[in-house]
């Protein structure tokens, strides 16, 4: 029986924490094949032959690839999706931070070129099935808080994950939450962020990665989910999945999840 072929891959934001781990994660892979590095930076740890480049356009040009892994950031990522696609690779991207119309754009932009992308706000499965049980659970209360903590260099707040875990509790739930307003508030913003009645609070500080926890109330109960990224390798399942099922799908995929069949 013939062999798949194998999945040439590039990695862009290919020096940052992520990176690294991805670069290590496919070039471990024996189905794939890192075809090379794109950052400004070049990474602390590469394969000895991986040829590294600053531009997209000359990565692509100079080592054809199927796919690009994305863990750059929502405006790096927008600039590189169209150069990526009018080469005829398929984006799987990691970096959060979109607009509803910004994922439009890759949407529309991926639809044009007759080709497929995946856009995940977490690909580490943990988080994946949080949203999932956060969902089924939002059903059944009307009080929701959202708490997630992140380490200090982390650019955005709350974060992608964040964001949608309200999202899938709201889709659980369309009526909006009840959410307490004191009569004073002594300090302003202590109450956190909201979203659909959704209180969302963000902590940036050293010593943590990332922990998502999802607080449901109603009389004489709490019920609490949380989930704890302990290291970046938590991630690498879920990239190398959607890296592999990217090949076979049409359009844009939003969330490690439609990939799950959850």
């Amino acid at each position: 029986m013939a062999s798949k072929p194998t999945i040439r891959v590039a990695v862009h934001g290919a020096s940052g924490r992520v990176g690294q781990e991805v670069l290590r994660a496919i070039d471990a892979a024996p189905d794939l094949e890192l075809t090379a590095s794109i950052d400004a930076h070049e990474p602390s740890w590469s394969p000895a032959s991986l040829p590294h480049y600053i531009s997209v356009v000359e990565a692509l040009s100079g080592r054809p690839a199927d796919v690009i892994v994305d863990f750059s950031n929502a405006s790096a990522s927008l600039d590189m999706a169209p150069v990526a696609l009018a080469a005829g690779v398929r984006p799987v991207i990691g970096s959060t931070g979109f607009t509803p119309e910004q994922t439009s754009y890759l949407a529309a932009i991926i639809d044009e070129h007759h080709l497929s992308g995946v856009l995940a706000p977490n690909f580490s499965i943990g988080a994946v099935l949080l949203l999932r049980l956060a969902a089924i659970a939002a059903r059944y209360f009307d009080y929701a808080d959202v708490a997630e903590e992140h380490h200090e260099t982390k650019i955005d707040a709350p974060s992608g994950t964040a964001i949608a875990l309200a999202h899938a509790i709201h889709e659980g739930h369309p009526e909006r939450f009840h959410r307490n307003v004191p009569d004073r508030e002594p300090l302003g913003g202590t109450r956190g962020g909201e979203y659909e009645g959704i209180t969302l609070h963000s902590a940036r500080l050293p010593g943590r990665m990332a922990h998502h926890q999802v607080t449901f109330g109603a009389p004489g109960q709490t019920l609490t989910l949380r989930h704890d990224t302990i290291n970046r390798e938590c991630y690498m399942p879920g990239v190398l999945l959607a890296v592999r099922k990217v090949m076979t799908l049409d359009g844009l995929t939003v969330g490690l999840n439609s990939l799950l069949d959850l």
